[in-house]
């Protein structure tokens, strides 16, 4: 139940760090994606089929608060979900730069996705030409993120891991 609270809160944070104050930040359009780098580490330390649901609300709450069509950050957030575990079931290494690589390739499997979306219910004309260099602006900033984030959620889940060798 404790862990189940705090990716709750975790999500929550997320959600609402990435769709107001991270606007805020100089970086022009550039917005680090966190829900994207909470989607990755619930795929490698906890795949479950209520974590995938979790990885779908919250990219559906994305969607609510940022988006012109419903369904489509949470369309991406679950297929990245899929993809990182399907992944990782068979990459053994576990490392900072193992993690920050992962994220990087996560949040293009998230953009592909988004652009099919997009360019499949919207007519948006050459609009993705532009913005290819702040999706890698975007996709390098997320990924220098996510050694923290991993580290960081690591540590709260151990804090709250109930002792299982208690003599």
């Amino acid at each position: 139940m404790k862990l189940f609270v705090l990716f709750l809160f975790v999500a929550f944070l997320s959600v609402l760090l990435q769709t107001t104050l991270l606007h805020l930040l100089p970086l022009g359009p550039v917005v680090p994606d966190l829900t994207l780098v909470i989607c990755v580490y619930w795929a490698l330390s906890r795949p479950s089929v209520s974590t995938a649901i979790g990885a779908f609300f919250m990219g559906y709450t994305v969607d609510v608060f940022s988006s012109p069509i419903l369904g489509v950050n949470a369309f991406a957030l679950s297929l990245v979900f899929l993809s990182v575990h399907l992944s990782s079931r068979h990459i053994w290494i576990r490392s900072p730069l193992f993690t920050a690589t992962l994220v990087f390739l996560a949040s293009w499997v998230k953009v592909s996705a988004i652009v099919i979306l997009w360019s499949i219910f919207l007519t948006t004309q050459n609009a993705w030409s532009g913005a290819l260099r702040y999706i890698f602006l975007e996709a390098l900033s997320v990924a220098f993120l996510a050694p923290v984030i991993f580290f960081l959620l690591s540590w709260a889940e151990n804090r709250l891991a109930p002792l299982r060798n208690v003599s």
